[in-house]
């Protein structure tokens, strides 16, 4: 992904950028108290990375 003035991220940034952002707004929507609201953020990002990571993983064979 190429912005105009020189930002590039790749597939991997891009997902942590997506991953991030989510966590946090998921994370804004549904809990209620701060230390919960942390929780749910950590548990979320994680979650969304290793599934990310994992549907890459399955997929390698296939780009070949």
């Amino acid at each position: 992904m190429n912005f105009g003035m020189g930002f590039k991220l790749s597939h991997l940034q891009s997902m942590l950028l997506f991953a991030l952002l989510i966590s946090i707004a998921f994370g804004f929507l549904s809990r209620r108290r701060p230390i919960d609201r942390a929780k749910y953020i950590v548990w979320s990002l994680f979650l969304f990375l290793l599934i990310g990571v994992g549907i890459g993983w399955a997929m390698y064979p296939f780009s070949r």
